[in-house]
């Protein structure tokens, strides 16, 4: 080799070595894997980008149409959206086993702990034990009244921990811990902490306390109206103040987004406070934090546009409305305003029973009315009315035998099926 052949070679090892020892940053990806969660650990998430959020959140479910709504209405509308979108019910065994896919350590099929942080396999799963893995229920079953189905196996809900630490963990509430005892794990974890514990609460380390407030979260809004246990925050919370400052405190990471991306593949429904976690802060009456860091960035928008001399609405338009018929459901539609386009009233679903066409009322001869629908032949009765009810088109209220009813409505039955 000649000598400027060596030159040439050295220059590239060289070049080669300073590379090596340059710290590299991981980026969040372009887009994100819906099979395997394609994050990166603590790595804060400030976009939506790359995910399949726009799609999910459309006509009245944007953020922006949410961001009108408080109270129960938010509530409401939240509760709907994820649980009508929640197609596959997952098991707690599917908890297990898909842990590689959604909890894996930025696609390589590992598996993240989820108060110590640490990477483990498949292989390290252990149902019984003091050494491995197990299935973690955020919001500890015997504070929520379910078992291991249903919220209980809810791929949002449960989560991968050391079998010692969740038993440290164990039931207590989430809160802030002075003093304290640390919750050391198992030999798998080398001993490592997963956060502080008293007699009364359990706090989970900074890096992790956006996860857990976010889980409970969705658990609450999800699974309130069928459990009572989860029907108030404070039941598994210290209180609203505290989930709200863990909210912010430890902002949504990019892992966080591909897990959502991983498990709104497999059951259809997403985690709106890890896209929206403003939503949150709207949920119980909260101002946003001006400079809080979210995925939409729409806490800084909540403030810029919180000033006066704003749209006042003036002219507005219904828009989405759907006619319920007697056997679907409708939609009233939403008010649009026609000057800034924001939407300034959630419409209401029209139930079957606002859809029948009836025909007009029939005496039976002793007072009692009745009509039939005539798309479905659902007979409606009113007993005993002194004065006929007012209807038009109709002229005056013949009389028929009530007898004759049930034939009617076959008649029409058999009508409709022709």
């Amino acid at each position: 080799m000649n000598h400027n052949s060596k030159r040439a070679l050295a220059l590239i090892t060289a070049l080669m070595l300073i590379l090596l020892a340059i710290p590299m940053s991981s980026a969040a990806p372009a887009v994100y894997s819906t099979t395997q969660n394609s994050g990166v650990r603590h790595e804060v998430c400030t976009t939506l980008g790359g995910t399949t959020a726009d799609a999910y959140y459309t006509g009245s479910n944007t953020y922006d149409a949410l961001a009108t709504l408080e109270g129960d209405a938010l509530l409401s509308a939240l509760r709907a959206l994820m649980t009508s979108t929640h197609k596959k019910v997952t098991s707690y065994n599917d908890c297990r086993d898909m842990s590689v896919n959604t909890d894996c350590q930025n696609g390589d099929g590992s598996i993240v702990l989820l108060y110590t942080s640490k990477v483990v396999t498949r292989d390290d799963f252990i149902g019984s034990g003091s050494i491995g893995w197990n299935r973690e229920h955020v919001w500890p079953k015997s504070l929520g009244g379910f078992g291991n189905e249903g919220a209980g196996a809810d791929l949002h809900h449960v989560r991968p921990d050391d079998v010692t630490t969740n038993a440290v963990r164990a039931n207590l509430k989430y809160g802030n811990v002075t003093g304290g005892s640390e919750a050391k794990g198992s030999s798998l974890v080398g001993g490592a902490s997963g956060g502080t514990y008293n007699s009364t609460y359990f706090e989970p380390h900074d890096d992790v306390k956006g996860d857990v407030a976010r889980i409970c979260l969705y658990v609450y809004v999800r699974y309130g109206g069928e459990l009572s246990k989860c029907n108030r925050i404070t039941n598994v919370f210290e209180s609203v103040d505290v989930l709200l400052d863990w909210c912010e405190l430890d902002p949504v990471d990019t892992w966080e987004m591909g897990r959502n991306e991983v498990v709104a593949q497999i059951q259809g429904n997403r985690n709106v406070f890890i896209d929206y976690p403003e939503l949150a802060f709207l949920l119980f009456g909260a101002d946003v934090p001006s400079d809080m860091v979210t995925p939409s960035g729409k806490a800084q928008e909540d403030v810029s546009n919180d000033t006066p001399g704003e749209c006042t609405h003036a002219l507005t338009e219904l828009r989405g409305q759907i006619l319920a018929t007697c056997t679907t459901e409708g939609y009233s539609g939403d008010t649009y305003c026609l000057d800034c386009g924001e939407m300034t009233a959630a419409g209401r679903v029209l139930t079957t029973d606002e859809g029948h066409i009836f025909g007009c009322w029939v005496d039976d001869g002793f007072g009692n009315l009745s009509r039939i629908c005539q798309s479905c032949a659902k007979i409606e009765m009113q007993s005993n009315q002194p004065e006929p009810p007012a209807q038009t088109g109709c002229g005056a209220v013949v009389s028929l035998p009530l007898f004759l009813f049930p034939t009617l409505a076959i008649g029409l039955l058999a009508k409709k099926k022709k």
